[in-house]
């Protein structure tokens, strides 16, 4: 079950918010984009490296797919940052992703308590829309992926969107955000739901959050 600032599982609370790993007891923090590899093959001619962005897909598909199997029961929050007038359209990127949309609970709203320091003004809100009662294998997962990779280069690729788009994953108690091309997080309300995934793709840990990482886990 959903409330409207947090996904319940199992009695217990993810608050949808970045930093998400620095939120939770229990996470992971990958380093998908090479950082071997520069992002630009010419920054002075918009020239972006396709090798980099490549790579960050291919690692991005590869954890979401360790910890989300298809039959999982899933919801989708998808939010952003409004100065009162700026709205998530039913005809938004993140809800063409999703078989059956018009079919599906969809729900909109809109929040104060969450990121409230950069809240400066009354008008200003967090809009979210939920889609909720799904399975993995309803949602092109990897389309979404891909656009948020795309996020702060929009003007060169697509598709983009932007925005926070958190994968909550109901049967393994855990949820998943892609932040941006550089990373993603994966946190859990039990150690146990992240073992697996800490040890099969361990050498893709954000190298400043090792440490950390290998406290709880190892």
């Amino acid at each position: 079950m959903i409330n409207d600032s947090h996904v319940y599982m199992d009695c217990k609370q993810i608050k949808l918010e970045q930093p998400l790993f620095y939120n939770n007891t229990f996470g992971l923090r990958f380093e998908i984009g090479p950082a071997e590899l520069d992002i630009w093959i010419d920054f002075d001619k918009g020239i972006l490296n396709k090798e980099y962005f490549n790579i960050a897909f291919a690692r991005a598909i590869s954890i979401f797919e360790s910890v989300f199997a298809p039959n999982d029961d899933i919801s989708i929050a998808y939010q952003i940052f409004s100065d009162g007038r700026n709205k998530i359209r039913k005809g938004n990127f993140i809800l063409k992703q999703i078989s059956d949309i018009k079919n599906r609970n969809v729900r909109f709203t809109k929040h104060r308590e969450i990121y409230p320091e950069d809240l400066y003004s009354k008008c200003m809100c967090l809009r979210r829309v939920t889609v909720t009662n799904l399975k993995v294998k309803d949602v092109f997962s990897r389309n979404i992926l891909l656009a948020l990779i795309n996020t702060d280069f929009s003007s060169l690729r697509q598709p983009s969107v932007h925005g926070e788009c958190y994968f909550i994953n109901h049967t393994k108690g855990l949820v998943l955000l892609p932040y941006d091309d550089r990373g993603m997080d994966v946190v859990a309300l039990k150690k146990e739901a992240l073992q697996n995934l800490y040890k099969s793709h361990n050498e893709w840990i954000l190298a400043r959050n090792r440490e950390q990482i290998d406290r709880v886990f190892s």
